[in-house]
Formats: structure tokens, sequence, C-alpha cells
């Protein structure tokens, strides 16, 4: 087993860090207009590998629904986006309450098109009201949404090393028959140590702390999410753009969950 991990580490290693780097560069400019194009560029390639896996045609209207909702989107007022907000985190805690109580494959399918627009617009939005509409006392929102990102990685990379190591106990065998309860006790623990680490330093306030990890959960509720959609089809990964890691659903499944609840959380705790 041990070998298998190190393989796959491996294998994973440069995709991973050229993403880092990119996404890094990206936040240290902070230029909002520049990290809005690369999450519309984002955006469009998650619809593109959505409408693939539905087995549908590549349609058009879709695409075209979500770049103008994005391109329009600097028009809308900030009671607009955040009603949209609350309508996506609104699914998420739905089928989080369905999976809890379940445990079944039934409630979400790929074959809905516009399920997919509008999660990843959910994602948009919440990044585009943070770097617009949010302000944070002594805290650099672009640290923020580094935070963000960061601590859905962590989990996932926590997950993953400690769940292929010593996990033993399925959570949800039925969607996920490899991810474990050892699993997801080790992503929460990375985060918590990265979360202390900042917040021992003075670089982040106790409110976004606890914005951070009340929206933990939903980082491994997006990617049962995901993980129950390519059951459905019968899939190992979304795509194969990014070597090693899949396709960008498969990466970005976390942050999609995660990035609307943690903004509605900062709007009224921050």
């Amino acid at each position: 087993m041990a070998n298998g991990l190190y393989k796959n580490i491996i294998q994973r290693l440069p995709a991973a860090l050229l993403l880092v780097a990119c996404i890094s560069g990206i936040l240290y400019l902070q230029n909002i207009y520049l990290v809005l194009t690369f999450v519309i560029a984002v955006g469009f390639l998650l619809i593109k590998e959505w409408l693939l896996l539905s087995e549908s045609k590549i349609d058009l209207k879709q695409i075209i629904f979500f770049v103008t909702l994005a391109l329009f989107s600097t028009f809308f007022t900030k009671d607009f986006i955040n009603l949209f907000l609350i309508i996506i985190a609104g699914f998420w805690v739905i089928y989080s309450f369905h999976l809890l109580s379940s445990r079944s494959l039934t409630l979400v399918s790929f074959d809905n098109n516009y399920l997919g627009v509008l999660l990843v617009l959910g994602f948009f939005y919440g990044l585009m009201h943070l770097l617009i509409f949010s302000e944070f006392h002594n805290v650099n929102k672009f640290f923020v949404l580094f935070v963000i990102l960061f601590n859905t990685v962590l989990a996932d990379v926590g997950a993953y090393l400690v769940g292929s190591s010593i996990g033993k106990t399925p959570l949800f065998p039925k969607i996920s028959p490899n991810k474990t309860i050892e699993g997801l006790l080790g992503g929460v623990g990375f985060v918590l140590i990265f979360l202390s680490t900042i917040y021992f330093y003075d670089l982040i306030s106790f409110d976004l702390v606890l914005a951070s990890l009340i929206s933990l959960p939903f980082a491994f509720i997006g990617d049962y999410f995901e993980s129950q959609l390519k059951r459905d089809k019968s899939i190992k990964d979304s795509g194969s753009l990014i070597p090693g890691h899949g396709g960008v659903w498969d990466r970005l499944d976390s942050h999609i969950a995660v990035a609307p609840i943690f903004i509605l959380l900062t709007n009224y705790m921050v």
C-alpha cells in the first residue's frame, strides 16, 4: 500500500505544483479582474465537462447562459448576489441532509445540465462577492481567498493521505467506498493545524476561522456529490485535463460547495 501511495503522489505532484504556482501568481498580483477572468475560464471548463458527462451534445445554450450571467454580474447588486448565494447554499444544505439521511444516489444527476451551470455560478458569484463587496478588518481579501482555496485543498490532501494510509471504515460505501472516516478526520486535522497557525500569527481574525470551520464540512459534501455523479455514470474521473488528477470537476468539487457557504457566513459574522 505504501508503494502505491508513493507512486500516486509522485504522479500527481507535477500538475499540483504547476496549479499552485499559477493560482498563487494570480492572487499575488491582486488584480480583481484578472482573478474573475480566470474563474470564468475555469467555469467554462467545468460546464463543458458537465455537458460531456451528461452524454449530451455540447449545448451552447448552457455555455452562453453561464458566460452572460458571469460577464454581466458586475452590474448586479450585492443583495441580488446574496439571494443567489442563499439559493445555492440551500441546495447544498438539502443535499447534505439527503446524503446523511439516506446515503443513497438518487437526488441529482449529470443529466440536469442547468444544475451544473447554477452550481458553477454559485462558485463564481461567491468569489466575486468576496473580491468586490466584502470588507475585512486588517485582512487582505486576496489572502482570505487564498485561505478558502488552501483550506479545501488541505482537507482533500489530508483525507487522501490519512485515508490511503490507515483508512478502514467507509463513510458512504454506496457512493465512494474508498473514502473513510479516518480520512475525513485526517482532512479536518490538516485544516485545523493550518487555521491554528495563521490565527496564532494574527494573520486572520477569529470570525474568519469560525466561518472556515463551519463551511469545512461542505468540502467533503462537495467531494461526495461529485463521487455520486461519477458512480451514476460508472466513470473514475470527470475528465483528463489535469495529468494525475483527472478533470476540473475532480479538483474543484469541494471548492464549488464551500465558496458560497463561506461567503454567506462572512456576510453575517465578520
